[in-house]
């Protein structure tokens, strides 16, 4: 289909699928299908209602939920009248939320339930320009609110009168418009407001789609945060093409791929992972011929899936791929097609093995700031590793620190430009100079090469913010400012890029400690306190200070630790001058500590 002008286009292609079902489930564990007829009427319904609330072109509106038919169906309503979205997940603190609508100037807030309707509306430091919210409920106990289906039905009622105040509504929206404001993850520090114009998100919807050859024929599993513009890009595919959409989450992946049967699979780095050790222990597990069989099956399947197999790994690897490997395919339903990895970097042993074993897995790469994909492994391309060439109409080269073009294979900081770029952070003029040049190159912050063949290559971050496997992103600062809270903690670092969990090296207030826990019992071995009474003890502190009333999200957690026996000073220069943590200093010294943490 042609590229739409703005996403009044894209919902209204909703009408020309008919009565044929987009969503066969309205959330993860709710079989109720709907059409795309259904999607395409809700959407005149709620955008008229929406109008007769007062909403217009350029308003910021708050859209506060999880994986759900109403998420999207607010999203389009509101992208289709020039209204500009500010989404975030449920699980986000309410000091963070307050912030977020506070300093978009969110005049109503759409929201999942009564409990974020209830956090949003109380307190002192609610956010003052919020006129009203809106739960995705067919009720509400909570005072101050309406209901989406009150709206639904307001907008039945006033639809057939007023068709031409909605035509004349959505004439009115431009490319350049803002799409939506989606803020970077933060926990205590102010998260940036990222501005993303219809153009922005629609060209990076309709490049995809032609690069990764998105059908109507293809069915998608989908199971990441809708808000996150990863699974955001992924929806809007499914619906742009006509194909379908099934929502599921992290409890029911494996069960949902072998019934649901997708053709299409997008995740983060750590679910890859999950799915790739759950084959792994179930190999080792396995007695008897089919054990052996599966575990040489997959240990050739690394060596194939990585380039490293000569003729005889290739022989047996075939062998193994008709009698064992072809069932472990479907149990991942069989019809995978296109297995997408983005939001963090894919663990080397997993891409290798994934890929041998058969599965079509297309590693990705981009930022919420590039709307979000700036490259991607194309289909022919199978081997693993690099992250695929920039998409087409996009540029991606590594600079050297004095802005100068690095040589193929040389490791710069990546800059992007292409039609994806955002147009800056909201409010914020400071931030978006740091890295949004004049003639649109974006500093990706991220490390990296592009190799003799244009393929781009991730080694690294330049930048603080830490990636974890989930696809999360973790400002270290806040969190280390918040366990040196602790009388007991004197210095922390956090570390876990591309992990599991985030982990953190401490270092104990020494003399408190002492108090404490006699010092025969802090075991001091190779510069680290291996003491229990002493884990106990800061294992105790961490969990009483990262909680969600402080702020902190799940992902915020430090699930493992070292204790450090000496402080960090600039003595021993792992500190600045004026006492700032030099991370990269901080990495190299303690690689080996850092590594044990997730053995």
């Amino acid at each position: 289909m042609a590229a739409p002008m703005t996403f009044a286009a894209l919902a209204a292609s909703a009408r020309d699928h008919g009565h044929r079902t987009f969503l066969p489930r309205r959330r993860a564990q709710l079989p109720e299908p709907v059409t795309f007829a259904d999607l395409a009427a809700d959407v005149d319904r709620l955008a008229i209602a929406l109008l007769d609330l007062g909403v217009r072109r350029g308003d910021r509106i708050g859209l506060i939920a999880e994986n759900r038919y109403e998420w999207l169906l607010v999203d389009l309503a509101l992208a289709s009248i020039g209204a500009i979205d500010v989404p975030r997940g449920v699980d986000t603190s309410p000091a963070e939320l307050q912030f977020i609508l506070r300093h978009s100037g969110c005049r109503l807030a759409l929201v999942d339930d009564d409990r974020v309707a209830h956090e949003l509306l109380r307190g002192t430091d609610r956010a003052p320009q919020l006129e009203r919210v809106v739960v995705m409920q067919d009720r509400s106990s909570v005072p101050e609110t309406g209901t989406l289906a009150a709206l639904l039905q307001r907008g039945a009622e006033l639809l057939p009168a007023q068709q031409p105040r909605l035509d004349e509504a959505r004439a009115a929206v431009q490319p350049d418009d803002l799409l939506t404001i989606v803020y970077t993850s933060g926990t205590t520090a102010e998260p940036k407001g990222v501005m993303l114009t219809h153009g922005n998100v629609l060209a990076n919807l309709h490049t995809v789609q032609r690069v990764l050859h998105i059908t109507a024929a293809d069915s998608f599993l989908s199971v990441l945060p809708a808000w996150h513009m990863y699974e955001r890009i992924m929806d809007y595919l499914a619906l742009a093409t006509g194909a379908q959409l099934v929502y599921t989450d992290r409890r029911r992946i494996k069960d949902d791929l072998a019934a649901v049967r997708p053709t299409v699979f997008a995740a983060v780095p750590r679910i890859w992972e999950m799915l790739h050790d759950g084959l792994v222990g179930h190999a080792q597990k396995l007695t008897g011929l089919r054990g052996r069989l599966l575990r040489q099956g997959l240990g050739l399947s690394r060596l194939v899936g990585g380039g490293r197999g000569h003729l005889g790994h290739r022989l047996l690897h075939a062998g193994a791929r008709a009698l064992v490997l072809r069932k472990v395919l479907q149990a991942f339903g069989g019809r995978l097609r296109l297995c997408v990895s983005g939001g963090g970097a894919l663990p080397r042993h997993v891409d290798e093995t994934l890929l041998g074993i058969g599965l079509p897995l297309r590693n990705g790469y981009g930022l919420t700031e590039t709307s979000p994909v700036a490259s991607v492994r194309l289909p022919r391309q199978t081997d693993p590793g690099h992250i695929g060439p920039p998409l087409p109409d996009t540029a991606i080269e590594a600079r050297r620190p004095d802005g100068s073009r690095c040589a193929p294979g040389e490791v710069g900081v990546l800059w992007i430009r292409g039609p994806q770029v955002m147009r800056g952070y909201y409010d914020n003029p400071r931030k978006t100079a740091e890295v949004l040049t004049p003639d649109g190159w974006f500093n990706s912050g991220d490390l990296g090469h592009v190799d003799d063949r244009g393929n781009v290559w991730i080694t690294g971050r330049a930048k603080d913010t830490i990636v974890l496997a989930s696809g999360e992103n973790v400002e270290p600062e806040p969190v280390e400012t918040l366990v040196k809270t602790s009388p007991w903690i004197e210095q922390a670092v956090c570390v876990g890029q591309d992990q599991k969990g985030l982990g953190a090296l401490l270092v104990p207030a020494l003399e408190a400690l002492e108090r404490e826990i006699p010092r025969e019992q802090w075991d001091e071995r190779l510069g680290l306190l291996h003491g229990r009474a002493v884990r106990d003890l800061l294992r105790r502190e961490l969990d009483r200070l990262l909680v969600r009333e402080n702020g902190c999200r799940p992902c915020d957690r430090v699930v493992a630790f070292a204790v450090l026996a000496a402080p960090m000073t600039p003595e021993n220069g792992l500190l600045t001058q004026t006492l700032k943590v030099r991370r990269h200093v901080v990495a190299e010294r303690f690689a080996a500590v850092i590594s044990a943490l997730y053995d």
